[in-house]
């Protein structure tokens, strides 16, 4: 089985491009979308099967070194049915400075069939750096654009972001030691229906996977300055995967 959420970020991930390419004065970039407290909820699953639970949830506002930045979360729960065939027990964190809407931290903790995962990362963005530790492989560095995202700060970037119709958006974003250049496209505005409710949405497209006219995943946010991810949809080999909003709090 192929564990569902992950591979919604890992598509975020794929479909965001480079911005800037070498370091310099750290920025500033105002935050319109977010605050402490938001916490989303989504169902996951093909079509009319339900496979688990996830949630986005900024937890606070806490200190980095000498940077304020908000904890984000995002944890993954499959249900008992499809644990059974396939157990996911995911939590992802991102440490996001506040003033530059930047990651400062990365950590994530996977367990996904008998797989496991357990990593962290640390960004130097005047240094244009990540240096990474893994309980597998250790200790490692490698260069990044200076700003680079990680896959849980690249939702919270992205719906900080000016959405005109027909346009693209550009970021770097780093995940598994790797940086991915591709773009978000603004595509339309569209009225979403979901268990959270009805929504006045804008939809984005992005290639997930290295080849864009395989899959692309469409990605539905509210259409007014909090830009929140109500519907996430894409086609795989056993059909179409999707995250659903179920319930949002402090949003």
């Amino acid at each position: 089985m192929i564990p569902l959420w992950p591979m919604l970020f890992c598509g975020l991930t794929l479909g965001l491009a480079a911005q800037n390419q070498g370091a310099g004065p750290l920025r500033v970039l105002d935050n319109r979308a977010f605050e402490v407290g938001e916490k989303l909820t989504f169902s996951i699953g093909w079509e009319f099967i339900d496979a688990g639970t996830a949630v986005m949830h900024v937890e606070e506002l806490t200190r980095i070194g000498d940077r304020d930045a908000y904890h984000i979360s995002a944890t993954t729960n499959s249900n008992a049915f499809f644990s059974t065939l396939y157990k996911v027990r995911d939590r992802l964190e991102t440490y996001v400075d506040a003033e530059g809407l930047y990651p400062l931290k990365y950590r994530k903790k996977t367990q996904e069939g008998g797989a496991r995962r357990d990593f962290e990362v640390e960004f130097d963005h005047t240094l244009g750096k990540a240096r990474i530790a893994d309980a597998d492989s250790g200790n490692s560095e490698v260069d990044v654009p200076a700003f680079v995202q990680d896959i849980i700060s690249a939702f919270y970037f992205l719906r900080n972001q000016p959405m005109v119709i027909g346009q693209d958006i550009s970021v770097s974003a780093f995940d598994n030691g790797k940086v991915r250049d591709v773009s978000v496209k603004v595509v339309k505005k569209e009225k979403v229906s979901v268990t959270a409710g009805e929504f006045d949405c804008i939809l984005v497209q992005t290639p997930v996977g290295p080849f864009s006219n395989r899959s692309v995943l469409h990605i539905w946010l509210t259409d007014d300055h909090r830009r929140i991810p109500v519907l996430m949809k894409s086609r795989i080999i056993i059909g179409s995967v999707r995250a659903e909003l179920e319930k949002m709090e402090g949003a």
